[in-house]
């Protein structure tokens, strides 16, 4: 029987890409729609010449290698990774505070809001924009007590704003309310993203029967995100891109960058 041992593949895709804690093995995030990935490993090389400046050998040290790729979906988990931030999660029992901001139809001098808004009893909300018939900002109105020119009331417990007698058209009313079902993460100044290991798992197929399918999985024990230059698309087909920075486990005599396996599927 003769080894498994193939040499010139078809690179068919990457599976999806998996990021874990290099201490403790855990597995923290799976990017699985991966797209336009690139793989780029550099190292420094120093010329030993003779006295005639002819070159001798060239030393190669420094190693170091770049993983990039796009994630056609947009991912909060990998955001989270280049902002530095939790992920934090609501719940009953941790609630919370976004922003809304809703267009509402005055009918009774009355409107009704999604949600019940937080803030100041009796001035959760201190502004509202009437739209003029232009369909642009018209007047603003302040919060009182009671509904009167130019001012309006609020009632939070029942999500109501009530107006003046005779007001009718659209408002812009912006606000903010606690949310059970929501998430937020936030980026600062002096962020530092940790260290992972990342699994980027793959398909190959054989060159002269493509029926036969081999597994590859390349591992990089260190990998740094990068954030020097953080590009977040805002389109739909924008995707997610992310770049990171591969470096040897410092301490790590072998030097390692990374390790390849391949295996029949």
């Amino acid at each position: 029987m003769s080894k498994f041992n193939p040499n010139e593949v078809v690179f068919e895709k990457i599976r999806y890409i998996e990021e874990f804690d290099p201490a403790t093995k855990q597995l923290l995030n799976r990017m699985t729609n991966v797209k336009e990935p690139t793989l780029n490993f550099t190292s420094e090389g120093t010329a030993v010449t003779d006295a005639q400046g002819a070159e001798i050998v060239t030393f190669y040290n420094a190693a170091q290698g770049t993983l990039s790729y796009t994630n056609a979906i947009h991912s909060f988990d990998l955001l989270a990774e280049q902002f530095f931030s939790e992920k934090n999660i609501a719940s009953d029992e941790n609630k919370i505070i976004a922003p809304v901001s809703e267009v509402l139809e005055i009918a009774e001098n009355k409107v009704t809001l999604k949600y019940v808004p937080t803030g100041t009893a009796g001035a959760e909300i201190k502004y509202v924009q009437l739209i003029n018939e232009e369909n642009e900002f018209g007047e603003t109105l302040e919060v009182s007590a009671a509904a009167a020119a130019g001012k309006f009331a609020i009632d939070a417990e029942t999500k109501t704003l009530t107006f003046s007698d005779g007001t009718t058209g659209r408002v812009i009313v912006d606000y903010e309310a606690e949310m059970t079902e929501a998430l937020s993460l936030a980026k600062t100044t002096d962020s530092l993203p940790l260290v992972r290991t990342l699994h980027v798992h793959c398909y190959f197929r054989n060159k002269c029967d493509s029926n036969i399918k081999y597994v590859g999985v390349i591992t990089f024990p260190r990998a740094h995100i990068d954030i020097s230059s953080v590009d977040v698309s805002l389109t739909p087909d924008g995707g997610h891109a992310v770049t990171y920075k591969l470096q040897k486990p410092y301490c790590d005599e072998t030097g390692k960058l990374c390790e390849v396996f391949v295996y029949k599927d």
